[in-house]
């Protein structure tokens, strides 16, 4: 094995106990061939790029990183989780897209390490840990991050990682050991062809351990949070019990071991007195949270129960009589009791996440739900409205991260679909930078940044941006669905692919990401893909509609999908069905254009189109870039319209 020397930060009392790490080894593959100084400037380089990686950057500010030089290459030692390793690698593998001439392999297991002091007097590392990453690692070729068996099996526990755990089988290495080795990528990263050495060990590579496009199997630890009932004297303060049942979706949805179904979704059984063994069964969740809100005057009166979908057992239940100004506390209380009673262990990022107060003003709270509860609408008249709720929360609390954020949001939507106006792109650049300024920790103010952006193309931004809020919130949708939007107005079809699909792992019921994705596979030519997304994304907007039959996108998105499988007639009368529903929507009117492009039908696809641009829609890429508009791409009208973009 290569000489290892340690440089851990502080370390220099030797270690004389076993704890696991989880290592990453990483090698330049034919670095014996570069002249010296070709070694020298590819060596420099890779470091660079390493110690630039963000999860390198976190781990090593922890003290919880040893680096290892090994001559062409080096060895990370992680102590944390698994994941570190993990996304450091594929950090890494991103950043080098920027250097092709350092080709790299990687390898990642967890295992037991001792930290001892060699003859130099510095910390090193023994142990199996090391020894098999090592042995991983040199099961790989160029571009290649292969994972033990046994990492993999840890991975798999989070459905974000397993649509890029593909086994490999068992591969032979030193002294006749035999690994468990899965081969780990994305559209994006990574090498999907089977290692050289598989081949020559005449193994069978096995399926992927989870497809990419398989249907999630519903998690024992995932729970709706239905729309609280608003049992006040005054029908209005129904913003509020909404509001506080949408926090506590938010706080839930930074728990990483939660599947949490969307506020869409479950706030559709609103008003309903449906069997909660149906509304399980509906969204996909074995546990549902409902509640009631009394509010008179400062007091407050919450009521949850948490119950069990297969039998109706209350698993827990509370009542909170409390002053107004505790509703912060309440949230937090009831967010911690639904965890407790799932048997979920919380991080302390997550534990800080979910008791983080948005705002320590009640008044500007109030104002703040109030622009929340009509902004999921997503109509230009709500839309407008939210941004004035928005601006009063300001107003009385000018650092209210959230509420900068929101303006920031409701700009970006109304440039993409109503007004594409300078002052609509600037305020939403102004306010998604203020949101960072005063929360550099929220993911859902990166997100935001991160629209904004896109709108301004400025890409490169944009990406840093969804990959922070990622970083701070791996379950956070939309940072997942507009990233996934971004590349693909960038013209990056896979990546937005790869986008997609996770954001759709992590909102199993979504059917956007999903039927977005058919654009881009399209447009790769991937046509059995294109198809089969376009299924699985007809049956969740069915089932999407069985709740919410007036909402237009879902018929749309839909209609354009079966028009890819063929059914003409069904797609058309989709179209009709969103169009009686908002004929003056530009979004609608986009999307009719697209089904009307893939029937063959120019003329009308390119009068939608036109009545789309003429009612604000403002997306010159999207146009570029739907693969529905192939048809009418070249129609002097088409090329018109573009230039009036």
């Amino acid at each position: 094995m290569r000489k290892l020397i340690a440089t851990m930060a502080g370390a220099g009392k030797e270690a004389s106990h076993l704890e696991t790490a989880h290592v990453l080894f990483i090698d330049v593959v034919a670095y014996s061939k570069l002249l010296v100084n070709e070694q020298r400037e590819v060596l420099q380089q890779l470091n660079d790029v390493v110690r630039s990686a963000p999860q390198f950057g976190k781990s090593s500010s922890a003290g919880k990183l040893i680096r290892i030089p090994s001559g062409d290459g080096m060895a990370l030692v992680f102590f944390q989780s698994p994941e570190e390793p993990v996304h450091c690698a594929m950090e890494i593998a991103r950043a080098l897209k920027s250097y092709p001439h350092i080709r790299l392999r990687m390898g990642v297991h967890s295992g037991p390490v001792d930290q001892v002091t060699d003859v130099n007097d510095q910390t090193n590392v023994a142990g199996a840990g090391i020894n098999i990453a090592q042995r991983v690692m040199d099961c790989g070729d160029a571009g290649h991050i292969l994972v033990s068996e046994r990492v993999a099996d840890d991975l798999a526990q989070d459905r974000l990682w397993q649509p890029l755990l593909h086994e490999l089988g068992e591969i032979e290495v030193k002294h006749g050991v035999k690994l468990g080795i899965v081969n780990l990528y994305n559209a994006e990263l990574g090498n999907p062809q089977a290692p050289q050495r598989l081949s020559t060990q005449a193994a069978p590579a096995k399926e992927p351990l989870a497809s990419s496009t398989a249907v999630p199997e519903i998690p024992e630890k995932s729970i709706a949070v239905l729309a609280f009932v608003n049992m006040s004297n005054d029908p209005e303060n129904e913003f509020f019990s909404d509001g506080i049942a949408e926090e506590i979706i938010n706080a839930l949805t930074q728990v990483k071991a939660l599947r949490v179904a969307s506020r869409t979704s479950s706030f559709a059984f609103k008003g309903k007195s449906e069997d909660i063994g149906e509304v399980g069964r509906k969204l996909k969740v074995h546990t549902v949270l409902e509640g009631s809100v009394r509010k008179a005057g400062n007091r407050l009166r919450v009521t949850a129960q948490l119950i069990n979908v297969s039998d109706g057992y209350h698993l827990w239940s509370e009542r909170y009589d409390r002053q107004l100004e505790d509703v912060f506390e309440i949230q937090d209380e009831i967010a911690e009791n639904i965890v407790r009673a799932l048997r979920v262990v919380l991080g302390e990022e997550e534990k800080r996440a979910i008791e983080k107060a948005p705002t320590e003003n009640i008044q500007a709270y109030e104002y703040y739900l109030r622009g929340r509860q009509i902004q999921h609408q997503l109509r230009r008249s709500a839309l407008q409205y939210a941004r004035r709720m928005f601006d009063r929360a300001i107003e009385i609390d000018p650092n209210f991260t959230r509420a900068h954020a929101g303006i920031a949001d409701c700009c970006s939507f109304l440039y993409m679909y109503w007004d594409a106006s300078k002052a609509n792109l600037e305020a939403a650049d102004m306010s998604s930078q203020r949101a960072l300024e005063l929360d550099p920790e929220s993911a859902e103010a990166h997100t935001s940044r991160g629209v904004a952006l896109t709108l301004r193309r400025e890409y490169r931004g944009a990406r840093q941006e969804f990959e922070a809020a990622l970083r701070l919130n791996p379950m956070l949708y939309e940072a997942h669905y507009f990233y996934g939007r971004a590349c693909f107005t960038e013209g990056k079809l896979e990546e937005a692919v790869s986008h997609y699909r996770d954001a759709w792992h992590v909102r199993p019921e979504d059917y956007q990401a999903i039927l977005l994705s058919t654009d881009a596979l399209a447009k790769l030519g991937w046509e059995a893909e294109a198809k089969k997304a376009a299924r699985q994304g007809i049956q969740l907007a069915d089932a999407h509609l069985e709740l919410n039959p007036d909402d237009p996108r879902a018929w749309l998105l839909s209609g354009a999908a079966l028009m890819r499988l063929g059914q003409r007639d069904q797609a058309l009368e989709r179209g009709r069905r969103a169009f009686a529903v908002d004929p003056n929507d530009s979004g609608v009117l986009y999307n009719l254009a697209c089904i009307y492009a893939l029937a063959g039908s120019s003329d009308e696809a390119i009068d939608y189109l036109d009545k789309a641009v003429q009612n604000g829609f403002g997306q010159r890429e999207w146009l570029e870039n739907d693969s529905a508009l192939d048809s009418i791409r070249e129609e002097p009208r088409f090329q018109a319209l573009l230039r009036k973009l």
